[in-house]
């Protein structure tokens, strides 16, 4: 088995006969409006001999993941396998490069892509967020792709259990994918500090992940992306030592000063042999380095006429946009009561060539209306932007990904809903979360200590469902916070301190921890707005 990187998180894996592409991303305009580009550059990856393929597997749906710019560039009998996810995005993600065989897979289900050579997908297990791993088995060879995907414990080693053997190469993310709190008013110091917490806490995943994983190698990738479009050329400070995306090589010192050491880095054309575990490096990348130098800048020379490009695609309009504005979100009014009283609050869009525009998302206040008032979510952005998302041709997670937005909140609180809404707006999709959120809960107990003092909780996250034996942190100040989706709750009163995540049952208790054979122990975290999505 040969594993090859593409740059990103694409990688060719050759084996038995078999060529697979994973979540290719060659478009020489980025993602997400021009504002992403592939770091370092991998367009002299692009020949013909890589579009011979068996296969290409895409996980999700984000742009650096599924490029319909190259799908288009590929023998229409090439077939696209995915995940089965309850919105239809990817797939026609996909068909915009032109129709092909898309294979939809439901979660842990195993197609035989050619003889003896193997995949499957193991989605994230709450439905308010689209990613999934991807496992390849083949001749006794196994890799666990897990590019963006945020698996729990158990899914982890329910992987583990159905390749049987050591995982060959574990491939995971280990940059961040966020516009919290890059794109938020926020002072510069705390803009820093919240940086610097983003960055340990994803890499505290990435660190227990290979923990609990135990491949041969693991290989941190996925980013970290960088911004050549001169507006956005100043967050290429974020690729820094305190920054919210780590490079390859930041993440390798990481963990190895915390005993990981059996880690690789691949560059565009690398390569790693799984059957004699050596690398087979490139000459191209023989001097370069994550530390920038005139590299960036040279590249975003490159770039200039693709920027330029994409803006043009997005003129400002000469019309007035609030008739497209009030149907548009009358539209997603409608779509949900559950997430318009998870929601909860009024959102406003001030766009300063149209005016202030507000959507109350408050159960017996809900409507579009032409003026702010006193809202608690704000977002700034041109008209240029605002048009293709009340089109469909955007998607709203791919426009604020792009980071061409300014935006605040108060109270400061994170509102996963008001997300989930935005970015999905299908029906089945949020109905699928809805159910999920609302299953009966187990009335299974566990206790924690903080401070010296004991509590009894439920054993599962009230935002999520997820297991807080395997999840749950226990910070100083009698907190404990959710992994799946950061989620911190005062054991105290059982109030989510971080956003909208539920109550969490939770009572002080005097006798010790006799009753439960495990327990969540401290951990020295600082606090943490929740979820690398925000």
């Amino acid at each position: 088995m040969r594993v090859t990187a593409l740059g990103h998180a694409g990688l060719r894996i050759e084996v038995d006969g078999a060529v697979l592409l994973c979540d290719p991303w060659f478009n020489p305009e980025g993602a997400f409006q021009a504002s992403w580009f592939q770091y370092p550059e991998n367009r002299s990856l692009l020949t013909r001999e890589l579009l011979q393929t068996t296969a290409v597997l895409i996980s999700h749906e984000h742009m650096d993941h599924v490029d319909p710019w190259f799908l288009a560039r590929l023998p229409p009998e090439v077939p696209v396998i995915i995940p089965r996810y309850p919105s239809p995005q990817l797939v026609r993600k996909v068909q915009s490069g032109g129709p092909r065989t898309v294979i939809e897979l439901p979660a842990w289900e195993e197609l035989e892509v050619i003889d003896d050579v193997r995949v499957f997908f193991v989605p994230e297990e709450s439905p308010i967020n689209h990613d999934s791993a991807m496992v390849i088995r083949a001749g006794g060879r196994s890799v666990l792709n897990m590019n963006d995907a945020r698996l729990s414990p158990r899914q982890l080693r329910r992987i583990r259990a159905a390749v049987t053997k050591p995982v060959d190469v574990f491939a995971l993310q280990a940059a961040g994918a966020s516009w919290y709190p890059i794109c938020y008013e926020y002072p510069t110091e705390k803009a820093r500090e919240i940086s610097l917490q983003k960055r340990i806490t994803k890499l505290s995943y990435v660190a227990r992940a290979i923990r609990l994983v135990e491949p041969v190698i693991a290989m941190p990738f996925a980013g970290p992306p960088c911004f050549l479009d001169e507006d956005l050329f100043l967050h290429n400070v974020h690729l820094g030592e305190e920054g919210i995306f780590p490079d390859q090589d930041q993440a390798i010192r990481w963990l190895a000063d915390r005993g990981i050491g059996e880690t690789v880095r691949l560059l565009p054309g690398d390569v790693w042999d799984a059957d004699t575990r050596t690398k087979e490096p490139t000459l191209e990348w023989e001097n370069f380095s994550f530390d920038g130098g005139s590299y960036l800048t040279d590249y975003a020379a490159r770039r200039v006429s693709q920027v330029a490009a994409v803006r043009a695609r997005y003129p400002a309009p000469t019309e007035s946009l609030w008739p497209l504005f009030r149907e548009y979100f009358g539209h997603v009014l409608s779509m949900s009561p559950y997430f318009n009283e998870k929601i909860g609050i009024r959102v406003g869009f001030d766009i300063p060539d149209l005016g202030g525009w507000a959507v109350d998302f408050r159960p017996g206040r809900e409507g579009v209306f032409r003026d702010m008032g006193e809202c608690q979510y704000v977002y700034r952005f041109e008209s240029r932007w605002l048009w293709p998302i009340l089109e469909g041709k955007v998607p709203w997670e791919d426009f604020l990904l792009s980071l061409r937005f300014r935006a605040w909140r108060h109270p400061d609180l994170y509102n996963d809903h008001l997300l989930g809404l935005l970015k999905f707006a299908w029906p089945e999709a949020l109905e699928a979360v809805e159910v999920y959120e609302t299953s009966p809960a187990t009335e299974e107990t566990i206790v924690v200590e903080s401070d010296g003092k004991l509590y009894r909780i439920q054993r599962y996250c009230p935002h999520a469902g997820q297991d807080l034996l395997e999840t749950g942190e226990v910070l100083p100040g009698g907190v404990i916070r959710c992994l799946g989706h950061h989620y911190e709750f005062d054991l105290a009163t059982g109030l989510c301190l971080t956003g909208r995540g539920g109550q969490l049952r939770s009572e002080s208790i005097d006798d010790r921890c006799t009753d439960v054979s495990i327990c969540v122990m401290p951990t020295l975290v600082g606090p943490i707005n929740p979820s690398d999505r925000d």
